[in-house]
């Protein structure tokens, strides 16, 4: 079943052009990450991705509802988005923090029901945060940060989460801890994962598919391990790079000398 579709996206700021004709179907129940050089147009895409950009041209639809026909809070129903700087308002504990992500449902001048708090209360126990659950959200860690916030985005119960670089300036534990509790969600809970990542080699280890952008446009999409291997990938980052199997995955390694 067809998740997400996005018909002939292109979107710019002024007279540039940050996305140029991106066409996509992902599969409900997959993780697709979008890859690419900086400036690529990867954050201007998830962005279109989940509702928060105008588009100049063409549609984004998720489960058949395109979403520039929709209300925020219908919107929010429908996706969760992510964003790479996450802003935690200081003074609120970890369970009011995730607790935000039910407004879509009860609304702002209602208080959480019943139902609400026991969706919370669930997310909280399956990302490990239980010790965490009254502390401020700003006295976390990176890591427990990262999934404090992982854990409002999947206690929106949503069939979509849009995340762009969920693992940055984590630590490589951390790192792995998240993208985890992410292939875990998508594996048991059928969740659609949409992602941006700049480490090629994690992106290629833990999602389905990757689609590589080069100038806002869409130079290669595929199976994770095709576009990994494949000459399009060293040509759109400008460099040499050497790709070797550790113990059956990819590991992107990239090379001194002069780049393309």
């Amino acid at each position: 079943m067809k998740m997400v579709h996005l018909d002939r996206v292109t979107m710019r700021a002024g007279s540039t052009v940050l996305v140029h004709d991106v066409s996509l179907e992902v599969e409900a129940g997959t993780w697709c990450t979008i890859i690419g050089p900086n400036g690529a147009g990867k954050t201007s895409l998830v962005a279109a991705l989940a509702g928060l950009r105008t588009l100049a041209h063409g549609t984004v639809s998720i489960d058949q509802h395109r979403l520039d026909s929709l209300k925020e809070r219908e919107r929010a129903r429908l996706v969760a988005y992510v964003p790479q700087h996450p802003e935690i308002p200081a003074g609120m504990t970890v369970e009011e923090y995730v607790t935000l992500s039910r407004v879509a449902f009860h609304g702002v001048l209602r208080a959480p029901s019943i139902h609400d708090r026991a969706i919370v209360a669930g997310v909280i126990e399956r990302l490990e945060l239980g010790d965490f659950r009254h502390r401020d959200g700003a006295s976390l860690s990176g890591g427990e940060r990262q999934r404090m916030v992982l854990a409002r985005a999947l206690a929106q119960s949503t069939k979509v989460v849009v995340l762009d670089e969920p693992i940055t300036g984590l630590d490589v534990r951390h790192q792995m801890d998240i993208l985890e509790l992410l292939k875990k969600e998508v594996a048991e809970c059928g969740l659609t994962v949409i992602a941006t990542l700049h480490d090629l080699t994690l992106a290629g280890l833990f999602t389905d598919r990757l689609v590589l952008l080069h100038r806002g446009e869409v130079r290669k999409d595929g199976a994770a391990h095709d576009v990994i291997r494949s000459e399009e990938l060293a040509l759109s980052y400008g460099t040499r790079l050497r790709v070797v199997n550790v113990d059956g995955s990819d590991v992107v390694v990239p090379m001194r000398g002069e780049s393309h």
